[in-house]
């Protein structure tokens, strides 16, 4: 009951706390307005449409929340730590019931105080009302939480099913229309449909109709209602519990038998038929050989396995995570990590093998004792972080008074004090993974499942992400899973290296290291390449008398590298005094990493390189033409429309209504005509759905990018819109004739003409205003406009003034009122011309002039306005040399312009990175040069920017049915790519990617993403790139594969890149100059030297010192080098046991340095275990530099949250409320 109480608590404040909950009301409020108006004969038999769709809001928003939740995984982690089922669904009942009964009473008072129970020949008793709508509610309430569970779009289910209960209210007619008749078929929807059998109940009492022989008893629709709620509440629990494996059943039946993957949106290993040879060739390494084992097996997974089909996930994992151990299980990207995590929590079933916990079976007992943090952040948006906590306390079953004491102290731990009373909707990234590990400590749990916890944050966050795990992992037994070695190495007392589902190396971080590292790397920088060939000869002689086997490798134009073997320490002083006295390079030593290990550990890094002889299909001069980029929009929309079922559920419904219109107008021509311009103003935003969307999600700024002018954009727009409305014109006109409504049915070419002019002229007019409105709920005011204005106010006009035998000046208003409004030119055309009615002031072909020419205005003065947002870019760059110029911009971050300019030019064959921690401005700043913002000040020129320009944004902006290859073939279209098939196969192949060229885009993991942003920027032979965060999110192995491609590219294709990253180690590598951006402006940039000049040279060092040792360590370290003269500065490192120190270059020498840290601590006093001596770190640089970022909050939240809190328009249940009003 406890549990009841807190989950019924949290749906109610979920509700009460969405603004969307009270306009909502609008619904009740205004179905009894219409209600009054239908009791006028015409209107009477609409009556019980508005009975049962006054809750319809209510109904819809309960959708939403349950869907939401439900798809977020808050209920796979609630059952997870112990919720009971009974409680959860109960929960939900209960809400949708109460919810719906209160609206249902704001509808009924009014309705029994206007007496409208007595519409017809006979009053219906108030006592039958109140018991059909209660069971109305609870049956209606289970009918659509059953049908929710099918959906996995909160707002796709919520609008899909608000549709459903329109179209099902008008169900019960059939036994009414064309004429009445007691039939099977009418009667079986009130069997199943608790709208039809609510109106059937009261239709059987002589209400409205006054036809009861057509009816059943009352008695019998009371059971229909009852019979109802049993089934569907049976049915919403059990295909609800057994969703998955239904589904898998079903589809199963249909597999296909020659398929080469599967897809999955788990992170699962992607194995290749037939290449075996990728696993390890070392022999497996048992941990109990280095590691001591302490305290009891927590965890025990023996021969675990897991399969999809007949593909191999997990296989024969066996793994022991022992008390108060800190496990870490890192691997690439599609190694299994996820899948294994989720296994050991107990939210997955193994197919194979066991696993135990605390040596029993896990229970739910046991699972009150697991802490989850999962790798999205499961919230509640309108929740505050006290709320959170609370929830997830009380369905744990702590007391008030112990779950008082625990927040406070996880509060305080996670710091997020502060944040106590914010909602998790204001929360930023960093502290909403904070109250999500702060969430998986409730209860004291004494073993926590952590699924990256890190991933996506920047540097800065993640050293405060460290530091709370390394905290909490104090007596208690950890698993996570990571992509970054830095982050296992720092918190992980033992790791497991997982490669293509398999654990091929598990051991403590410096168990790895010793036994598949190779050394300590020895990097030498020299300035320029010339250096570097005259030095080489020499330093690879001096390398050899160290080992004949140690090679000097280069590895960029003026960097080598060597690996000196661990067993010939004694001898490295040679080769550092022989580059202090006769080489002018810098020079650094590093221990082997554990990156470098796991180029060791997994063979196939390597093997599948990306191949480069096919860049030659990128380098091509750009043929943009026209006509292709026409063809290629509108293909792209008309797919869209045929994959996406929300999109085509909206066009259904509108022909649903149409044909209600023409059943109407069956009595009077008039009566078609008029409903159905009602129904296209109310539906109007159709045709704005697909630029509403890429306007926001920042497809349009792609296409614009990519050389769609915003001419060939919006003519794009307008033929796809063009082909629908034939499509319409020809369903109407094929409806006027088969129910022969008026004269229409003689003119079926002329109305099919008229519709498609019309939806021509009206496309042009609300995507003028769509582009021209900045609200969030532009799709409503769209909607009010054409309703009420440009249809209902100039109708009434129109039927004032356009008479036979008016005066000229009378003509002329007509006429322009035809112009400006659609609808009127269309009505005219319609009802009143003498081809059709001979009733009209102008002609057919007149009517049609008027279509063309409105639109045609609305359509000059739309892509005029659009073309004068994005004049700030200039073409002529005769004065400049580099092919991307910045100068002296100014622009807004946030709301404040910033007070420094931004200078930096790109050449051809350059790639400069801009490095900068998150909401930085990064992403803002490529908008800006992409012509999507506005600067304030400044000039900003790109060389050949209509046709030469790529963009690979950082967001998935792609619709996600399309395919791989639908999308490339897309994006050739639009920059004139040359054989585009053939092309499109060898990019494949060249990517690695042709085995997935059909895999639809939701199901690609980040790296393929990646790869598929990347290459669509280079179709057509795009050589000035935008790369937005390319590289962030990927596993070391996928970002070495897509760093080779930039590479490579910047060469073959002389082209200059602009890449955006947070972390200053992606840019070392590939960037020719480097800029720092925080708050909106660089504040340092140039090559790499040029940085440290300006941010200042110093050597660093750092040593892991023996446990218990740190202390005496320091004071050793400090006094002995101080004792030499050297200026030294200790530095903060996180890192435990670890020391790090700075000196001045200027004192600094290699060759004494490492001997004092190699023979007098490591070997003689034998204080410390490694040690590392390197340059000037770039990345501690820029933490400094990050931390005096101003917060942010989360970019998305801010640009999407008018339009998720209230798109009236944009939805169907606009369409739904307006027609129910209207009528």
């Amino acid at each position: 009951m406890n549990q009841l109480l807190t989950l019924l608590g949290k749906n109610f404040t979920l509700h009460f706390r969405s603004r969307q909950f009270w306009l909502n009301l609008y619904i009740p409020i205004f179905s009894i307005l219409a209600s009054q108006m239908a009791q006028e004969k015409i209107f009477i038999q609409l009556l019980p449409i508005f009975i049962c769709l006054n809750n319809n809001g209510a109904i819809r928003q309960t959708i939403q929340l349950f869907v939401s939740e439900r798809t977020r995984k808050s209920k796979e982690l609630q059952l997870q730590i112990g919720l009971n089922l009974i409680s959860y669904y109960s929960s939900w009942i209960i809400t949708a019931v109460t919810f719906s009964l209160v609206i249902s009473v704001i509808y009924l008072i009014p309705f029994f105080i206007m007496q409208l129970n007595a519409a017809g020949q006979a009053s219906v008793d108030v006592i039958i009302f109140i018991q059909g709508d209660i069971l109305y509610n609870i049956a209606l309430s289970s009918f659509m939480l059953f049908l929710s569970i099918f959906f996995e779009s909160p707002l796709k289910a919520s609008e899909f099913l608000s549709l459903l209960n329109v179209i099902f209210s008008f169900a019960s007619y059939v036994n009414f229309y064309p004429y009445p008749e007691y039939s099977f078929f009418g009667q079986l929807t009130a069997v199943f449909l608790p709208q039809s059998a609510f109106q059937m109940l009261l239709f059987s009492e002589n209400w409205v109709f006054n036809i009861r022989w057509v009816c059943l008893s009352k008695i019998t629709y009371i059971a229909f209602l009852i019979f109802q709620i049993i089934v569907y509440l049976f049915c919403f629990v059990y295909f609800d519990l057994n969703k998955g494996t239904l589904k898998n059943k079903f589809w199963n039946c249909f597999k296909k038998q020659n398929q080469t993957h599967v897809f999955l949106q788990d992170d699962t290993c992607e194995q290749n038929s037939g290449n075996r040879n990728q696993q390890l060739q070392k022999p497996f390494l048992n941990i109990q050989q280095d590691f001591e084992i302490q305290g009891q097996s927590i965890i025990k997974a023996e021969n675990l396995g897991y399969q999809i089909g007949e593909q191999s996930i997990l296989k024969s994992i066996n793994l022991d995570v022992y008390q108060n151990e800190t496990y870490c299980l890192i691997g690439p990207q599609g190694s299994g990590k996820s899948t294994l995590i989720k296994i050991l929590q107990g939210l997955t079933q193994q197919t194979s093998g066991t696993i135990k916990l605390f040596g029993l079976e896990i229970d739910k007992n046991l699972k009150k004792q697991i802490g989850i943090c999962m790798q999205q952040d499961i919230l509640y948006e309108d929740l505050t972080v006290q709320e959170h906590l609370q929830l997830y306390g009380s369905i744990k079953g702590i007391t008030e008074e112990q779950l008082t004491i625990q927040i406070n102290n996880i509060l305080i731990f996670c710091q997020l004090v502060a944040e106590t009373n914010l909602k998790a909707s204001k929360l930023t990234s960093l502290n909403s993974r904070k109250l999500c590990i702060a969430i998986s400590m409730i209860g004291n749990p004494q073993v926590l499942f952590y699924d990256e916890p890190s991933q996506d944050l920047d540097a800065q966050a993640k050293q405060q992400i460290w530091q709370i795990l390394k905290q909490i992992r104090l007596n208690r037994t950890i698993v996570f899973t990571s992509l970054q070695f830095e982050e296992a190495e720092q918190i992980a007392n033992r790791m497991g290296v997982l490669i293509n589902g398999q654990i091929v190396a598990q051991g403590t971080p410096e168990f790895i290291k010793n036994n598949f590292g190779i050394g300590y790397n020895l990097n030498m920088k020299f300035t320029d390449e010339n250096q570097l060939l005259i030095e080489k000869p020499k330093i690879q002689l001096s390398l050899q008398r160290i080992d004949s086997l140690i090679q000097a490798i280069q590895r960029d134009e003026t960097t080598l590298l060597s690996v000196l073997p661990i067993n010939k320490m004694d001898q490295f002083h040679q080769i550092f005094s022989y580059l202090e006295q006769n080489s002018k390079c810098i020079f650094s030593l590093k221990y082997n990493q554990l990156e470098d290990c796991y180029k060791s550990i997994d063979n196939s890094e390597g093997q599948d390189n990306i191949d480069f002889n096919a860049q030659g299909i990128f380098h091509q001069q750009p043929q943009i033409e026209l006509r292709s980029q026409i063809h290629g929009l509108i293909k792209r929309k008309l797919l869209l429309i045929l994959t996406e079922k929300d999109k085509q559920i909206k066009y259904i419904f509108q022909y649903f209504l149409i044909a209600l219109a023409v059943m109407f107008g069956m009595f009077s021509a008039f009566r078609f005509v008029f409903f159905y311009l009602g129904i296209k103003a109310m539906t109007c935003i159709l045709f704005t759905d697909y630029q509403f969307e890429e306007k926001n999600t920042q497809m349009k700024q792609f296409l614009l990018a990519s050389g769609v002018s915003i001419r060939t954009y919006w003519l794009g727009t307008l033929f796809t819109d063009l082909i629908i409305s034939f499509v319409e014109g020809i369903y109407t006109a094929g409806l006027l004739w088969i129910y022969n409504v008026g004269h229409f049915g003689f003119h079926f070419f002329a109305v099919t003409l008229l519709i498609t002019i019309f939806g021509f002229s009206l496309s042009c007019q609300v995507n003028y205003f769509m582009q021209k409105s900045q609200s969030g709920n532009l799709c409503f005011g769209i909607t009010f406009l054409t309703v009420f204005v440009f249809y209902l106010i100039f109708l009434c006009i129109m039927l004032g003034i356009a008479l036979p035998g008016v005066s000229p000046g009378v003509s002329l208003l007509a006429m322009m009122m035809m112009i400006v409004s659609p609808y009127m030119a269309c009505y005219i055309g319609f009802g009143m011309s003498p081809s059709l009615l001979n009733l009209a002031i102008f002609g057919y072909w007149s009517c049609l002039l008027f279509l063309l020419i409105g639109g045609g205005l609305y359509f000059l003065i739309l892509i005029t306005t659009e073309t004068k947002q994005h004049k700030q870019i200039e073409e002529e760059m005769h004065d400049t040399n580099p092919v991307i110029d910045l100068q002296d911009v100014q622009w807004k971050y946030g709301s404040i312009v910033t007070r420094e300019k931004i200078n930096f030019q790109i050449n051809k064959q350059e790639i400069y990175g801009l490095v900068g921690p998150k909401n930085a401005g990064k992403s803002q700043l490529i908008n800006l040069i992409n012509r999507y913002d506005q600067p304030v000040n400044g000039k900003i020129r790109i060389r050949d920017q209509n046709t030469h320009v790529g963009l690979a944004p950082q967001f998935q902006i792609f619709k996600s049915l399309l395919t791989v290859r639908q999308m490339l073939e897309f994006s050739g279209k639009i920059k004139g790519q040359q054989n585009l098939d053939q092309s499109i196969d060898i990019f494949l192949k060249a990517f690695d990617m042709f085995e997935i060229k059909y895999k639809q885009i939701q199901y690609l993991n980040e790296a393929e993403m990646r790869k598929l942003h990347l290459g669509m920027a280079l179709m057509g032979g795009s050589n000035r790139l935008f790369l937005d965060e390319i590289l962030q999110g990927l596993d070391l192995k996928s970002k070495r594969k897509v760093s080779q491609i930039i590479q490579q590219t910047s060469i073959n294709n002389e082209a200059g890149i602009l890449l955006t990253t947070q972390s200053i180690q992606d840019t070392l590598l590939i960037c020719n100059r480097i800029g720092i951006f925080i708050n909106g402006v660089v504040i340092a940039q140039g090559t790499i030297s040029e940085l440290q000049d300006q941010l200042g040279k110093y050597a660093r060092f750092s040593v892991k010192t023996v446990f218990g040792y740190k202390e005496q360590t320091h004071d050793f370290i400090c006094q002995t080098l101080q004792q030499q003269s050297y200026a030294i500065q200790p530095i903060f490192d996180a890192r435990e046991n670890f020391l790090s120190y700075m000196i001045p270059a200027s004192q600094f020498k290699m060759s004494n340095l490492f001997s004092f840290l190699y023979l007098e601590l490591q070997l003689k006093s034998k204080l410390i275990n490694e040690f590392q001596i390197y340059e000037p770190n770039l990345e501690q640089t820029l933490e400094f530099f990050a931390s005096q970022q101003m917060m942010v909050l989360k970019a998305y939240h801010l640009s999407q949250n008018g339009q998720d809190d209230f798109n009236f328009g944009c939805g169907l249940r606009s369409i739904t409320a307006m027609f129910c009003i209207f009528w």
